[in-house]
């Protein structure tokens, strides 16, 4: 399997310290993951909230990452596209795969907070075409001299966007899928890569959109053998079950708390060492001690058939020497049980 690392970092002031701190340990977390062979660092884009908002601008940021590492494929998960311009996204997203000497992979998506749209006076009512004919647009512009398109949303004729990506015809593209069946179909029948959230749905749920994008892979000629479709979980590895869970449950709460408030929200009440387990036991949260996690990921591989485990191993202001701990645990002791490890590496 390719196994990557996904931050969608909740930032709390008292645990994280400054911001210009916290960026220079996520900077080195992402060296940490190079050198000890993980596929891909993955972002999400957010905005105006510690759920996420710190890392608002991903080529900004995955930019900075570029410059101290080597060989880690570089991710957006994903950038919401009717927040921008598709030709500023392309030159953006071009100028990283550029300077990270073509490790872009490139994740779209709709958007899924609400509470973001508002601020940039954007028109809810048709995101997925927006997200569509921006795809396209980029895809488009990326590959080709001069983009010409003249669609429902957006016309253009003989614009050069530059710089090109270095990965011809365009780096890869995924789509984040989580609402409907036309997602799943439009994913598939363009042949891009699928991000999904198997903690959020019941299986059999993620099971009939997975079919949806395979029957539109074959339908369309794209081999599913050679795509990819990644689950993202919260990760923590530890010496046993029961220091898993000692060691996590605090951290967790923490994001929890965090991503509740995004919306107003207060959780009912405080998630103890039980929720924890529960979680686990359902692989929602892949953890435990080394031969656990095997064990999950095993179970949702056959599940769904994914190809791709992207972890969120840093969470709710974790202090360093347990994230990182939770990272070489991980590549050391459950990726050597999986035979893809690395294969994706330029």
């Amino acid at each position: 399997m390719r196994f990557g690392a996904h931050y969608l970092n909740t930032y709390a002031a008292s645990l994280d310290g400054p911001v210009s701190e916290m960026y220079q340990r996520l900077f080195a977390h992402a060296e940490a993951y190079d050198a000890l062979g993980y596929d891909d660092f993955w972002v999400t884009e957010h905005h105006f909230h510690e759920y996420g908002g710190m890392i608002s601008a991903p080529p900004v940021f995955l930019a900075a990452v570029a410059r101290t590492t080597q060989h880690i494929h570089l991710g957006v998960a994903v950038t919401v596209l009717p927040l921008h311009n598709p030709l500023e996204v392309a030159e953006a997203y071009g100028m990283l795969d550029t300077i990270s000497q073509g490790r872009l992979e490139f994740g779209v998506g709709r958007g899924s907070t609400l509470a973001e749209f508002a601020p940039f006076n954007v028109d809810l009512t048709n995101t997925a075409q927006v997200m569509k004919e921006s795809t396209e647009v980029i895809r488009r512009a990326w590959s080709g001299d001069a983009l010409s398109f003249h669609g429902e949303v957006y016309d253009y004729e003989g614009v050069r966007v530059l710089p090109k990506p270095v990965q011809r015809p365009h780096p890869p593209i995924w789509v984040g899928a989580s609402r409907t069946d036309d997602t799943f179909r439009w994913a598939g029948e363009n042949g891009y890569h699928l991000m999904t959230l198997p903690y959020m749905y019941q299986p059999e749920v993620l099971q009939h959109w997975i079919g949806v994008y395979r029957d539109a892979l074959l339908a369309h000629d794209h081999d599913p053998a050679q795509r990819e479709v990644l689950g993202k979980f919260h990760i923590y590895v530890a010496e046993s079950d029961r220091a898993a869970m000692d060691e996590a449950n605090r951290y967790l709460l923490e994001y929890r708390r965090i991503a509740d408030s995004r919306n107003g929200a207060r959780a009912t009440r405080a998630w103890d060492a039980a929720d924890l387990a529960k979680e686990i036991e359902r692989g929602n949260v892949i953890g435990g001690d080394p031969a656990h996690c095997i064990e999950l990921i095993h179970r949702w591989r056959e599940a769904l058939g994914l190809t791709t485990i992207s972890g969120t191993f840093h969470f709710g202001g974790m202090p360093d020497e347990l994230a990182l701990k939770n990272v070489r645990l991980f590549a050391e002791k459950v990726m050597p049980a999986f035979a893809r490890v690395g294969a994706h590496r330029a």
